[in-house]
């Protein structure tokens, strides 16, 4: 459910809300920080906390954590916000921390990075786990056979020890969502995957609608340039002329409309930008577009099928849709 502006936002940079399960809301837009470059994203994100912005998406496995808790830290010291309260600070757990007895040090070490005493939401990243100290698995003896169940009866005691508010899941899909909620005694805050006009996941989007569990959309402007880009189906989403006849409807760009059909869903955004006119306008300008019936049933007839319009992890081998070959070079590039 989409929820009125935050209450600590003025008129000009308010963001609506997602209500979460037992309670609390999350802004929903974010600013994401996968694939950014060393010593950029310490200023994108200052940069992007200086335009309103108030939710980070990070991950223990984008190495950049400490960058971004140094622009966090700089922040408050300078009075941009109040207090660390006034951010929503999400991590997630990297697979070579699924055991039980890990779980607990992954998030220790990425709350340290990023220099916080609690994170607002914490997701299992991949419903897979890799053996302890493997970053990328590439043959099958570096996986794992760790239940995510047991993950996440380990991830639900950092709830009951106060270091984080909320936990949730990223990139599952149905089934592995009724995995979690068969065991869990705290329920799935959010799941975070890949969606967008080309790979629209209805189905998942509507079953965790259905269940109260909040969407967070990644690679929403299709990821074109990311590291998987030698093995894209479908070229670049912001180059669709559907999506560049609405854009130039409404005077506006392609990013801009594809954010906006992202957070009319509704769903958690999470752009990433280093160019500040593009952080704000992630923002400011995705705010004012009000896209219209019309434009919604054009790009409802944009969805691939099968992974045709995937543009995050088409081909790697751990989530079994590609075979191990001992290396990355056939779906990580």
């Amino acid at each position: 459910q989409l929820c009125s502006a935050a209450n600590n936002m003025t008129a000009t940079t308010s963001v609506p809300t997602l209500a979460l399960p037992g309670g609390g809301v999350m802004p929903a837009i974010g600013y994401g920080t996968w694939l950014s470059k060393p010593g950029e994203v310490y200023a994108g994100t200052k940069k992007a906390i200086e335009l309103g912005y108030r939710h980070i998406d990070e991950a223990w496995v984008y190495k950049n954590e400490a960058e971004v808790g140094k622009a966090i830290k700089e922040v408050i010291a300078e009075g941009t916000v109040a207090a660390r309260a006034d951010l929503w600070i999400t991590s997630k757990l990297w697979q070579c921390h699924h055991r039980t007895e890990l779980v607990r040090e992954g998030c220790l070490d990425s709350m340290t990075q990023l220099g916080v005493e609690y994170l607002d939401l914490y997701l299992m990243h991949f419903p897979v786990a890799f053996v302890p100290g493997c970053d990328e698995a590439v043959s099958a003896d570096q996986m794992d056979d760790v239940p995510i169940e047991d993950t996440w009866r380990a991830m639900e005691k950092l709830v009951d020890e106060g270091l984080v508010r909320h936990i949730g899941v990223s990139n599952f899909e149905i089934a592995e969502l009724k995995r979690v909620q068969a065991v869990a005694s705290k329920p799935i805050a959010c799941n975070q995957f890949e969606t967008h006009p080309y790979y629209q996941r209805r189905e998942l989007f509507e079953y965790c609608q259905s269940h109260g569990i909040a969407v967070t959309a990644h690679s929403s402007m299709g990821g074109g340039a990311n590291a998987m880009r030698k093995f894209h189906k479908s070229p670049p989403l912001t180059d669709d002329p559907v999506i560049g006849e609405i854009a130039a409807k409404h005077g506006t760009s392609p990013h801009v409309v594809l954010l906006a059909w992202g957070l009319r869903r509704p769903m958690a955004i999470i752009p990433k930008s280093v160019t500040p006119k593009r952080i704000q306008a992630n923002k400011d300008e995705v705010l004012a577009l009000q896209l219209d019936e019309d434009d919604l049933a054009k790009i409802a007839g944009l969805d691939k099928p099968g992974l045709d319009g995937c543009y995050c992890h088409p081909r790697t081998p751990w989530l079994g849709r590609s075979e191990f070959t001992g290396d990355t070079k056939h779906y990580y590039g």
